[in-house]
């Protein structure tokens, strides 16, 4: 008995040993990275953003240049920017290499999630100086279901947190020893971002309120302050100034697109909205895209918050790891709402910065307790996640070969953009275009003769959505004004060439995927 106890106690040991070792890190990296491969493109269902952005990236590509704008869009008017040029550049790369699928943008989102799980567990060594406790912080983000859905994800959300992780590091790693050229490098890092995605202002206002706790506590100074808004400012009047070349309305076009948004309501409806972010999030209600369950995490975050804050008004706020976390998490949310586009994606942002919290919180305060609510956090995280992965009725793949097997390769396709990657460039043009039709005074007939479409894909879909008007609209546009001239198109100008069930891709509205049997028909234009 001694000898097991003894033997037990020494494997114990062995396995603190190798998790507090440099070489954890690495394997469990390679490991996660590996499984992550084998459902990279299950999970979760294609969503027809990814083929939006990617399809733009191709079209930029094929023609060589970045002014163009999107080729499935044509009524539905777009305006070239450079904004997301660097994203678009990104991808245009990884399409020489690995081909045009769905697979290849994917695999984009989980590289930047590895750099991102990789700095978020050097900053937790850096905040709760302890590999164990890194480890385990580092291992609740990885299993985190929000997390992972951003890894598989082919937007910019997890290129967004690398960039304001990064940036976090950047700044608390030298804080004692702050140097002009961190401001630079800080500086350059968001900078950057800015050829990403808009929500580069979120990193740069968090890192911005940063800055001034620490000039509050005599670490940094005015001129580390006004040298990173002068470095951002340089990469944002490069990015203004390629924008405004490539389409010298910019301004006005993009003002214009943010209004569609929401950018300039007023801050009561703002807050409203971001209310209301925060309840769709929870109730996961959404028409466009898959809401995980994450309600223990919108639960456990605003407990843990409030803790800390107690405990940081007790302690008169002394503790400086503590106050980065808690300006960090305030900051993010208050960036959201001041840019004031709510995207339910975008609550990723904040869950690193609040699993490390959550640690940190149970390390300083919860004693001999905090190794039984570690183990608790990580089971309840493991189930859920678990729980929440599961096969689609149907695979994207099985969905793009039916299609291919109804349609020729030379066919201009009038379809969903969720299925763009059957199609080679410029051969699909999208439903969403149909909605500004009547304002541009064209009929149904007009669009498929003048953008000489060969193939048309109804999806019942819309008939569902035009039966629940305005309740889906958001998805389409409305297209009430062309839903019956297009049903008279097809029935008396086109020839049913087929038709299949697509449980899973015959419909984008999030909460009625795989609930029923939905049909695609495919219809063929007769010459007159």
């Amino acid at each position: 008995m001694q000898f097991l106890l003894e033997k037990k106690l020494s494997n114990k040991k062995r396995l603190a040993t190798f998790i507090e070792s440099d070489q954890f890190i690495y394997i469990f990296l390679t490991s996660y990275f590996i499984l992550n491969l084998f459902f990279l493109t299950d999970f979760p269902y294609v969503h027809s953003d990814e083929s939006w952005l990617s399809g733009l990236s191709r079209h930029i590509l094929e023609r060589g240049s970045i002014s163009v704008t999107e080729p499935f869009f044509d009524a539905y008017l777009r305006y070239p920017h450079a904004i997301r040029i660097l994203f678009h550049m990104l991808q245009a790369f990884f399409i020489l290499i690995f081909g045009y699928h769905i697979f290849t943008f994917r695999l984009i989102s989980l590289i930047f999630s590895m750099a991102c799980l990789f700095i978020f567990y050097k900053l937790c060594l850096l905040i709760l100086e302890s590999k164990r406790l890194s480890s385990l912080c580092l291992l609740l983000l990885s299993l985190d279901i929000q997390f992972i859905y951003a890894s598989h994800f082919a937007r910019q959300e997890i290129i967004i947190l690398f960039f304001l992780l990064l940036s976090f590091y950047l700044l608390l790693n030298k804080i004692d020893h702050h140097r002009y050229r961190h401001d630079l490098i800080i500086g350059s890092v968001i900078g950057l971002s800015i050829g990403f995605h808009p929500n580069s202002f979120i990193i740069a206002f968090t890192i911005g309120c940063l800055y001034i706790f620490y000039i509050a506590k005599s670490k940094l100074t005015m001129k580390n302050l006004l040298l990173l808004i002068l470095t951002v400012s340089v990469f944002a009047l490069i990015f203004i100034g390629l924008s405004i070349y490539m389409d010298p309305l910019y301004l006005t076009h993009y003002m214009q697109h943010g209004q569609n948004f929401g950018v300039g309501d007023s801050v009561s409806n703002k807050l409203s909205d971001f209310i209301n972010f925060y309840s769709h999030v929870f109730n996961r209600i959404s028409i466009e895209y898959y809401m995980p369950n994450v309600r223990f995490q919108l639960m456990l975050f605003p407990a843990v918050f409030a803790i800390c804050l107690i405990l940081g008004f007790n302690k008169s706020f002394k503790d400086t790891h503590l106050n980065s976390l808690l300006i960090t998490i305030v900051s993010i949310n208050l960036g959201l709402l001041l840019i004031g586009r709510f995207n339910v994606t975008s609550i990723v942002f904040i869950f690193p910065f609040m699993y490390l919290l959550t640690i940190y919180c149970l390390a300083r305060n919860f004693g001999q307790y905090k190794k039984w609510l570690s183990g608790f956090l990580i089971l309840i995280t493991t189930f859920l996640t678990v729980i929440q992965i599961k096969p689609y009725d149907q695979s994207y793949q099985t969905y793009l070969d039916q299609i291919t097997e109804n349609i020729q390769d030379s066919d201009r396709v009038l379809g969903n953009l969720n299925s763009d990657y059957a199609f080679s460039d410029g051969q699909l043009l999208d439903v969403r275009n149909l909605q500004y039709l009547s304002r541009q005074g064209m009929s149904f007939a007009d669009y498929i003769q003048t953008n000489k479409i060969d193939t048309i894909l109804y999806y019942e879909e819309l008939a569902f959505i035009l039966e629940h008007s305005p309740d889906y609209n958001v998805m389409y546009g409305d297209l009430t004004p062309v839903f019956d001239e297009m049903i008279n198109f097809l029935e008396n100008n086109c020839q049913e060439t087929a038709q299949f069930i697509s449980p899973t891709y015959g419909t984008e509205l999030w909460p009625f995927i795989d609930q029923k049997a939905w049909i695609v028909h495919v219809f063929k234009v007769i010459a007159d």
